[in-house]
């Protein structure tokens, strides 16, 4: 009966609602595919706003966990959009940013074909394990800016990545 008596008195307090932050209002923003999302919260670490992703840059992390492969990953952009060659592996994202925010276009092809034309040569090369792990935090990223170590953080949704110039 003790033992009873004690696993009711221990689940009682995680029963009881938490008091809500005083002026702690939440928004919700609609998601890509219509869910309603919270709003963005704070970058996870401080950056400062950056202008442009034009450059050549390193994987070095990705959802905060450092990139260790036994082989790297690179992106090149300039000041619309963001890639990985070789150009025919088709992965690319047109970027905007605004202060600390990116909005990132979804992933499409870097060369789409004109009606009518002939298809562009099969691109055979093999797709890196990871690429995919970038291009989810690319899709949702709302967040970018320069790390203290001079780095870039491109983060939201819960992933991110970090990206050092090469």
């Amino acid at each position: 009966m003790r033992l009873a008596a004690l696993v009711v008195m221990l689940a009682l307090p995680a029963c009881t609602p938490e008091p809500e932050g005083e002026g702690e209002q939440l928004t919700t923003l609609p998601a890509k595919e219509g869910v309603e999302n919270s709003a963005p919260p704070p970058p996870t670490t401080a950056i400062s706003p950056i202008d442009t992703l034009a450059g050549e840059w390193r994987v070095a992390g990705i959802d905060g966990e450092p990139f260790d492969e036994p082989y790297g990953l690179a992106l090149s952009a300039d000041a619309e959009e963001i890639w990985w060659e070789p150009r025919c592996a088709n992965f690319a994202f047109s970027y905007r940013i605004e202060g600390l925010r990116i909005t990132t276009g979804e992933g499409r092809p870097s060369n789409p074909v004109e009606p009518g034309a002939p298809p562009p040569p099969v691109c055979t090369v093999g797709i890196p394990p990871r690429l995919d792990e970038v291009a989810r935090a690319l899709d949702l990223a709302d967040t970018v800016g320069r790390l203290p170590s001079n780095g870039i953080l491109i983060e939201g949704g819960g992933h991110s990545v970090t990206l050092f110039s090469q």
